[in-house]
């Protein structure tokens, strides 16, 4: 696997191009002639506007000097990389200041500008005089500055960008006077042309390749100069444009065209070859070549010019023709190039394919590898019309899901193509860091080569579209939120205000063509610009709402969408956030929001929408058991949707390193109790007219395990308990109760869903240089035909290996709490308080208002300024409640170190792979798990109970004393001990 190191980009190639820009002129001319080429500051107007709209950077500068002596004083300076002279014929007699600059600036180009039309006489001088590099004519039109810029650009960054597919138009022409014409004229539609490709690429990266990759012209006034760019670019060729009449062997030849057109047609059979002349006898011999050929004495000789060039070279939009040159249709993108020719009558397709149009028109698109399999197609390779359709519309295909394949685009102007496996951005501002995680791996995807790695099972990322921070931003200050946020911290009434209040009109206007393009339930998840850190992950800690987006009515879908965008907005100011930040020592304001929708991972089974497989990947596994190593990392599996997993539910846990190995339990009726019960999906029938609300499980359905036997999903994760002899089949085709063991996978190899998430683990531990959690889902298609996906849904780095300092810890002796199954490092001293529940008390069934008592006591020691121990039963912060105690983050903020205590009737396996569990990691709180029976665990709850009780609730304590507890964890050895 290569390192992400020597893993580029698909854009990052544009750097290499045009490395030589002229950014510094210096322009010597007389104060008059400067001012009549500078037109009163409209000169310097043009240049900017053209350079600002390609969006490029860099605009030249023009230094006016009217000297030799200030020539030679500014040269001294500064650094410039194209001179400018302007002189007349009178001055022209011995080229010694010409000479002098180029003595002193030998590197520099020096370009000759002339009012006058030069004699024949006058242009052989200056030829012989090497110390000019080029002379143009001055007509009145300042476009020739452009020109000349341009040229002397392409002229140094051909042989370089050549290699690049950079294609080349040839100018053949040994008169100024005409070629001074031509050139702006050519340099104005590749302009136009370039502006085009820009407004209408994929992102910013791509119009910056579009606009470097747009063709270079050369200019050739000799027969033997022309023929040396011809062989040199040969591959790279547009077209040529030239003369007759031109220096052929050191003189004048005026039939050097004619033999120039020879020599190209015996090089291409099909090329845009234009011949030009003043001598109109000259037509018929271009007739006889097969090229076309213009009057140079027309008077609509530059428009003519402009129409074969639009014609020939495939600027503008593709013109579907038949043979005999009538219009069929127009395609003006790639998308409807492709649509146009599904359906294109065969004689049309095959008069464009034989005569090379459709290469020309994607070179002219800076699409080289495209245009470099459609070039020459050959009819004699091909069985029929067909087949050449075929070819070209699968060469497509690859080209869309080439760009489309771990890149980021801009959401103006896409079309249903473009969102076609695509990672898409809308405004501007920030991806958060939920989103820049999705938008690295779909890139890092791409560039490893693992997409198709795998047989009959594609990995990807599902269609994701991040509405970037800007527009949160924009969203507060257009409602005017901010001063409302900051007077309220009530939950229901936050919710209330955001979805009364507007989304920008142009993100309303974006998420309503969304809805029309997809018909596929969407998740709306928090990408804000803190999350998913290296410090910070606040996982959870947010909100992720599911937009069904199944309502007959597309207005119905997208004021859902827009709700769920306004509630993800609404939830930075929720409690829980703003006390997370606190004990982080940030504060929440500082917070920006970006919201990431994708597509939820799924099929559809009757009204029914969920995948067959969620889960969640950490490359350290915390409670590593014989033979596994913590550095091999650990799964978590759920049926359904993934929400079983990120909120603490009974899932299947396994090693991928070892996939075949069960689970600790003591024997099948063991299993079975602690195996998957219930799962995830969405109802789409019945959440179909549902209003959004702040409670993000509004769209959820839980439903048994046995409901997704008829639907065959069973089949693939599935086993049969078998009561009579006690015996666990890995099949779901026996009679009995059915087990979510995913054996047929793990053990019976019917997908490689194990080599998969270790190559991703190890791919970004890689990336990332550190240990990371990632969450993903498994698409099975109910039709088996189809190709399975394995979708990467959420990547973030994990808080592992900062055991900086060296923690012993003893058995605990008279400790409060020692156990072998901890989380953390170091000591923690600074605690005196201790809120636990009552072991007398506590029954599984009051699990929620359990909860909130423990978030009335939680609530006055952050009213305090004071961090606890938390002491509870079976899983904290689970989200099913009999699982454990279903805290929010909110209700145990003031938790620094957290201990869950096993009972006889609740024993669930230990907090892992849930956003609890990750949030605790991350924020270097301490962790203690106390089995139930055997080990050496435990906790003295006798001396506990004795301790004077400073404030409780039913089920609840709390207790204080003056001196602190003392707490030590050491993280290689996973103990820790509670000192009394």
């Amino acid at each position: 696997m290569k390192r992400f190191t020597d893993l580029k980009t698909r854009f990052s190639s544009v750097h290499d191009l045009m490395k030589y820009r002229v950014t510094e002129i210096l322009l010597i001319s007389t104060p008059y002639d400067g001012f009549v080429l500078e037109e009163d500051g409209q000169l310097s107007e043009q240049i900017y506007n053209q350079f600002a709209d390609l969006n490029l950077p860099i605009i030249p500068r023009i230094e006016k000097v009217s000297s030799q002596e200030e020539a030679f004083e500014v040269l001294g300076t500064r650094t410039f990389h194209l001179i400018i002279t302007m002189s007349r014929v009178s001055d022209l007699s011995e080229f010694e200041f010409e000479k002098a600059l180029k003595e002193a600036c030998p590197d520099i180009p020096i370009v000759m500008l002339s009012y006058d039309r030069l004699t024949d006489e006058m242009i052989a001088k200056i030829r012989r005089n090497t110390c000019i590099d080029r002379v143009f004519y001055w007509s009145g039109d300042n476009k020739i500055l452009l020109a000349i810029i341009k040229y002397v650009e392409d002229k140094l960054n051909v042989e370089a960008d050549s290699r690049q597919g950079v294609q080349v138009i040839l100018l053949v022409d040994d008169s100024p006077a005409y070629y001074s014409q031509f050139l702006p004229l050519i340099y104005t539609e590749i302009l136009t042309q370039t502006r085009y490709l820009v407004k209408h690429a994929m992102n910013i990266s791509h119009g910056l390749l579009r606009v470097r990759l747009r063709p270079k012209i050369l200019l050739a006034e000799t027969f033997e100069e022309a023929m040396a760019i011809i062989y040199r670019y040969r591959h790279n060729l547009l077209g040529v444009i030239s003369d007759v009449s031109f220096p052929k062997d050191g003189a004048m030849n005026p039939s050097a065209g004619i033999e120039l057109a020879h020599r190209v047609r015996e090089i291409f059979s099909d090329f845009p070859f234009v011949l030009q002349s003043e001598q109109v006898e000259n037509a018929e011999r271009a007739k006889e070549i097969g090229v076309h050929f213009l009057n140079k004495n027309s008077s609509n000789l530059l428009h003519e010019l402009r129409a074969f060039i639009l014609e020939n070279y495939g600027f503008g939009s593709f013109i579907f023709r038949y043979p005999d040159g009538s219009i069929i249709e127009e395609a003006t993108d790639i998308t409807n190039f492709e649509r146009i020719l599904r359906e294109l009558p065969d004689e049309s397709l095959y008069y464009h394919a034989a005569h090379n149009h459709f290469s020309r028109w994607f070179r002219a698109r800076a699409e080289v590898e495209v245009a470099d399999k459609l070039r020459y197609i050959d009819a004699s390779e091909f069985a029929s019309v067909a087949d050449i359709r075929t070819y070209i519309l699968d060469v497509l295909r690859a080209y869309f899901q080439r760009y489309q394949s771990g890149v980021i685009l801009d959401f103006e102007g896409l079309s249903k193509k473009d969102m076609e496996n695509a990672f898409i951005r809308l405004g501007s501002g920030s991806l958060g860091g939920k989103a820049r995680g999705i938008a690295f791996i779909n890139a890092l995807l791409s560039k490893a080569q693992l997409t198709d790695k795998y047989e009959d099972i594609r990995i990807k990322v599902p269609r994701s579209f991040v509405i970037c921070s800007d527009v949160y931003e924009q969203f507060l200050e257009d409602n005017d939120l901010y001063g409302f946020t900051a007077g309220t911290r009530d939950e229901a009434e936050i919710a209330r205000a955001f979805l009364a209040a507007e989304l920008p009109a142009a993100i309303r206007k974006n998420l309503e063509v969304l809805t029309q393009y997809l018909r596929c339930p969407l998740a709306v998840r928090s990408s804000s610009i803190l999350e998913d850190s290296r410090v910070l992950p606040f996982a959870g800690i947010y909100k992720t709402y599911v937009a069904p987006n199944s309502h007959e009515d597309q207005a119905v879908r997208c004021k859902q969408l827009c709700d769920a965008v306004k509630l993800v907005y609404a939830s930075v100011f929720y409690a829980a956030p703003a006390q997370y930040a606190k004990n982080a020592g940030i504060r929440i304001e500082e917070e920006k929001m970006a919201v990431l929708i994708q597509e939820l991972v799924g099929e559809s089974y009757g009204d029914l929408y969920y995948p067959v497989i969620s889960g969640v990947a950490q490359s350290y596994n915390f409670y590593p058991y014989e033979p596994m190593k913590p550095e091999e990392g650990t799964v978590n599996l759920a049926l359904g949707l993934g929400h079983a997993v990120v909120n603490g539910e009974q899932v299947y846990r396994f090693s991928p390193a070892h996939p075949r190995l069960n689970p600790p339990y003591a024997g099948p009726d063991d299993y079975f109790k602690k195996s998957q019960r219930s799962f995830y999906a969405v109802n789409l029938k019945a959440s179909a007219d549902i209003s959004l609300r702040a409670e993000d499980d509004c769209s959820y359905e839980k439903l048994p395990v046995s409901r997704a036997e008829p639907d065959g999903t069973l089949e693939f994760v599935g086993s049969t308990f078998s009561p009579e002899d006690d015996y666990i089949h890995d099949d779901v085709n026996r009679p009995g109760p059915k087990l979510v063991t995913f054996a047929p996978i793990l053990k019976h190899d019917r997908l490689p869903l194990a080599g998969i998430v270790k190559d991703l683990l190890r791919l970004g531990k890689q990336s990332f240089g550190a240990d990371v959690e990632i969450e993903f889902a498994v698409n099975i298609p109910r039709d088996r035909e189809k190709t399975k996906e394995f979708y990467f849904l959420q990547i973030r780095p994990m808080v592992v290996g900062s055991e900086a300092v060296q923690v012993r810890v003893d058995d605990g002796g008279d400790a409060l709490c020692y156990s072998d199954h901890t989380i953390g490092n170091g000591f923690y001293e600074d605690i005196r308080d201790i809120i636990f529940v009552d072991p007398e008390a506590f029954e599984l069934k009051d699990s929620v208002e359990i909860a909130a008592e423990i978030g009335e006591l939680n609530g006055r020691l952050f009213r305090e300024g004071r961090r606890c121990l938390l002491i509870g039963f079976g899983r904290l912060g689970t989200s099913d409640r009999w699982l454990g105690i279903p805290l929010d983050w909110s209700q145990m903020s003031q938790a620094r170190v957290i201990v869950e205590v096993d009972r006889a009737d609740l024993r669930p396996e230990p907090s892992l792979g849930s956003h609890f569990f990750h949030n605790l990691t991350a924020t270097k709180m301490g962790y203690f798990h106390i089995g139930y029976g055997g080990g050496e665990a435990r906790l003295d709850w006798d001396w506990l109970l004795r301790q004077p009780v400073l404030d409780k609730t039913r089920r609840v304590r709390l207790v204080r004393r003056e001196e602190p507890f003392l707490v030590k964890i050491d993280g290689r050895s996973f103990r820790g001990v509670v000192y009394k």
